[in-house]
């Protein structure tokens, strides 16, 4: 080994090495969450809100670090994280893992119409029930778990580095109580707004929420979903 070879420990061991921070954002205001519909893995189209909030989220990260960006694979992620990241040479990379919960046969449908033809698997949803599962879909359990996967699956990838991730509000709450070994009862104890900014910090193998839910960068806006 080289003198520099030997020398080089002596001045990085007191360097602190930057955490691994984990930006989570829901998409902005979509078509069906203004009209009050279930849309899981259906494809929706950004609102002109929707638009405005992910600009506001631009403008609110305009001087962070961003270095890795992942969104699920639906338009509505896809657009919103491609609005936050404009003007950076970050590649968005896709995850279904980061998917809303399916809803099966309640795709498309308003409430008070699945709760006339479902009303056995409608209280089981209202009552927070690990039991419910809507017909054809997901449950709780199934998003919460894979959505903890693919979050581990971007920390591995990007140790130390800051990593925008977009998904959307049932699967937030999924990931954020199953990190947080939250029971299944009380998954949606937390709100996720529209385009509302929540960042989780790896303290080695723990996930530390350090911001949850930030809305100060909409205001002005509509009130967010």
């Amino acid at each position: 080994m080289t003198v520099a070879g030997w020398l080089r420990p002596l001045f990085t061991a007191g360097v602190k090495r930057a955490p691994t921070r984990i930006l989570l954002v829901r998409h902005g205001q979509t078509v069906t969450n203004r009209e009050g519909r279930f849309c899981g893995h259906s494809e929706t189209a950004l609102t002109a809100l929707g638009q405005k909030q992910a600009e506001a989220l631009q403008e609110r990260l305009r001087g962070a670090q961003i270095d890795a960006a992942y969104a699920s694979d639906f338009s509505r992620a896809i657009d919103t994280a491609a609005i936050v990241l404009a003007g950076r040479e970050v590649q968005l990379r896709l995850d279904p893992g980061l998917r809303e919960l399916h809803y099966g046969e309640w795709e498309q449908e308003k409430e008070r119409e699945v709760a006339r033809r479902y009303p056995e698997q409608h209280r089981l949803m209202r009552n927070e029930d690990p039991a419910w599962q809507p017909p054809g879909g997901e449950t709780i359990g199934m998003v919460r778990s894979r959505t903890a996967d693919a979050f581990s699956r971007i920390v591995r990838a990007h140790g130390h580095q800051t990593v925008l991730v977009v998904s959307h509000g049932t699967a937030i709450n999924c990931l954020l109580a199953e990190l947080l070994a939250i029971p299944p009862s009380h998954t949606f104890r937390f709100l996720v707004s529209n385009c509302g900014l929540t960042e989780v910090v790896m303290r080695g193998s723990a996930a530390v929420v350090t911001r949850l839910n930030d809305t100060s960068h909409l205001a002005g806006l509509e009130s967010p979903v």
